[in-house]
């Protein structure tokens, strides 16, 4: 309602009142003038209007959610018992609330806000949250969908984990990480958006998201963390895009569906165990950055019994052949092999003799640890050789030649 509106509203109603047929308005300079109430058609103020109130404000009244103020102008979504029990299907986050008769913009779903509400199947998120915390969603196991506005920039470790009726999400651009657990248990997830802004996607993001088929990496991702797709059953290929310099432990383990991978050169470290059970890949050594470093094997573990690392490779990564290879009885090394790394043949408990060249110059922490039938061969000074604590000291035999 304007000005202009209220004042015609009120002189007709006060002239009614008085039964008068004169209006009388005295002006700024002091001047007076008398109108007949009879000709005045419409009383404008100009230059002026009354504000009309924001219609996305809601009073804390008005809604079922409970706040907690953050600063004079924000408050987030907090965790709350009541319309958890509700069973509520759906339940519309304001942008703007009122408390206590002052206004506030909504800024952040607060940890585990809406945790375990199974009943709830669809939410919509205001463009005023900037921030989705730790289990704002988990075990929402009704939510079927839900839409994230470009305004958020920060989703918590496992904000959506346990929402098995999610089949599609997409992340807007300006997140630049998906962290830990993040979808972990989403096990209806079909397709997920990732934006190029995202630089790295946590340890289990995507841990037993079984009916996940296809994913894209964005070329901007750098780091693949541990259990990152374990258990993704329904992953028949991705492709690892040139950047990623590092591919956690299990991080495609389980994937049985997975026939097809490309893994870039930028790769420099991938923990073992990095595609155990991946059955239906054809059994290989993992070598590459030029033929010089050996990463282990992919594909089924029970055909890796007996390796031969080829000519010209010069290092095998850290936890390459880790205690997963149970079956492993013998390794051929190079004459070019200068270093083993950390954990390299740890538990590889079947392993009985081992030859390595006088070319050695390093191995890491705990190579060998646990390979309690091997008799170990150095074609080297001991001197000449940095020996990591325990690479050696469980082997049956250790026998240095020169």
């Amino acid at each position: 309602m304007t000005k202009k509106l209220l004042a015609s509203v009120m002189a007709f109603a006060l002239c009614q009142f008085m039964l008068a047929t004169d209006m009388i308005v005295k002006q700024k300079n002091g001047e007076i003038k008398k109108f007949n109430v009879e000709d005045v058609e419409e009383v404008i103020f100009e230059g002026s209007t009354i504000p009309v109130e924001d219609s996305t404000i809601v009073d804390e009244s008005e809604t079922p959610l409970k706040f907690k103020i953050l600063s004079d102008s924000t408050v987030e979504v907090i965790n709350d018992d009541s319309y958890r029990d509700a069973l509520i299907d759906t339940i519309p986050i304001p942008s703007k609330v009122r408390i206590d008769g002052k206004v506030y913009s909504v800024t952040t779903i607060g940890e585990g806000a809406f945790r375990s509400c199974s009943g709830l199947t669809s939410i919509k998120i205001p463009s005023s949250v900037t921030t989705i915390e730790y289990a704002a969603f988990s075990w929402c196991s009704g939510l079927t969908s839900i839409e994230i506005p470009n305004s958020v920039t920060a989703i918590g470790q496992y904000a959506f984990g346990g929402c098995s009726g999610l089949t599609s999400i997409k992340i807007p651009e300006g997140v630049t990480a998906i962290k830990d657990s993040t979808f972990s248990d989403c096990s209806g997830l079909t397709s997920i958006e990732i934006p190029n802004s995202v630089t790295s996607i946590g340890d289990k993001t995507f841990y037993g998201c079984s009916s996940l088929a296809s994913i894209n990496i964005p070329e901007n991702v750098t780091s693949i963390g541990w259990y990152a797709f374990k258990g993704c059953s329904g992953l028949a290929s991705i492709n690892i895009p040139e950047g990623v310099t590092y591919i956690g432990y299990s991080a495609f383990s389980g994937c049985s569906s997975l026939t097809s991978i490309s893994i870039p050169e930028s790769v420099k470290s991938i923990v073992a165990g990095a595609f155990d059970g991946c059955s239906s890949l054809e059994p290989r050594l993992l070598v590459y950055d030029n033929g010089t470093k050996c990463y282990g094997w992919i594909g089924s573990e029970e055909e890796c019994t007996s390796v031969v690392i080829p000519d010209g490779v010069k290092e095998i990564g850290d936890y390459a052949f880790y205690k997963i290879f149970y079956g492993l009885t013998s390794v051929t090394f190079p004459e070019s092999l200068e270093s083993i790394g950390e954990m390299a043949f740890a538990g590889c408990d079947k392993l009985t003799t081992a030859e390595l060249s006088s070319n050695l110059k390093t191995l890491g922490y705990g190579a060998f640890m646990y390979c309690k039938k091997l008799d170990l061969i150095i074609n080297a000074s001991e001197a000449d050789v940095n020996v990591g604590e325990n690479a050696i000291s469980d082997c049956k035999s250790v026998t240095w030649l020169k």
